[in-house]
């Protein structure tokens, strides 16, 4: 192995020790985190669910067609439970004509701890120009899941992949991770590092989207 070959390795291990490896690589699923706080959320019935994710002002999902086709470089054509069991979600359904930011993360994971506050903030800055969509990764736990989301203020739709079903199909390589789906329904770019600032989301935004705030 060359030089520029061990520093390009070397690289690679380094972007993902920035983020969460899935819960599937690891022996335990770690305990739930948010903001460094090590508590746990308030346990509630499956009754009480949806009415918590209404109460953290997360909204209904997006309605989907069962089904609609994934296309050519599109995300794939899997149905996903709303957080909170209401309805499903096809990725390969979503809405075309408006571009979609989706978010992949993990109550979990501290990366995404850190960057939830920068995607709640870019939803709304970018309310009407752009969609967003949550996908709950890896986790059993949906009042954790809303917990999460209503800590941070994460005021748009959110899916749940307790099973990873999306780990081969979308190239998921760790959480967090985020898609950036053009107006026709292709993905022009995956971001599999940490979103670090505002800077940096509205660059990659305008870079692969041609939306501007």
């Amino acid at each position: 192995m060359n030089r520029r070959t061990r520093l390009a390795a070397l690289a690679a291990v380094l972007t993902l020790a920035a983020a969460c490896t899935p819960a599937a690589e690891q022996p335990t699923v770690p305990q739930y985190t948010v903001g460094g706080d090590e508590t746990q959320a308030p346990s509630l019935a499956p009754d009480e669910i949806l009415p918590a994710r209404t109460a953290a002002g997360i909204p209904a999902c997006p309605r989907t067609a069962s089904g609609a086709k994934a296309v050519a470089g599109g995300l794939p054509a899997l149905e996903l439970d709303c957080l909170g069991g209401d309805s499903t979600v096809n990725l390969a359904g979503l809405q075309r004509g408006t571009p979609w930011v989706v978010n992949l993360w993990a109550q979990w994971c501290q990366p995404c701890n850190d960057e939830a506050p920068l995607v709640a903030q870019a939803a709304k800055d970018y309310r009407g120009k752009i969609n967003f969509l949550g996908i709950d990764y890896d986790d059993p736990f949906p009042h954790k899941a809303i917990a999460f989301a209503d800590k941070y203020q994460l005021g748009f739709a959110q899916v749940v992949d307790p099973e990873q079903t999306t780990r081969v199909p979308a190239r998921v390589r760790a959480v967090p991770q985020t898609y950036f789906v053009d107006a026709g329904g292709r993905i022009v770019h995956i971001e599999v590092k940490p979103l670090k600032s505002s800077e940096q989301f509205d660059a990659l935004v305008a870079e692969h989207l041609g939306v501007q705030k």
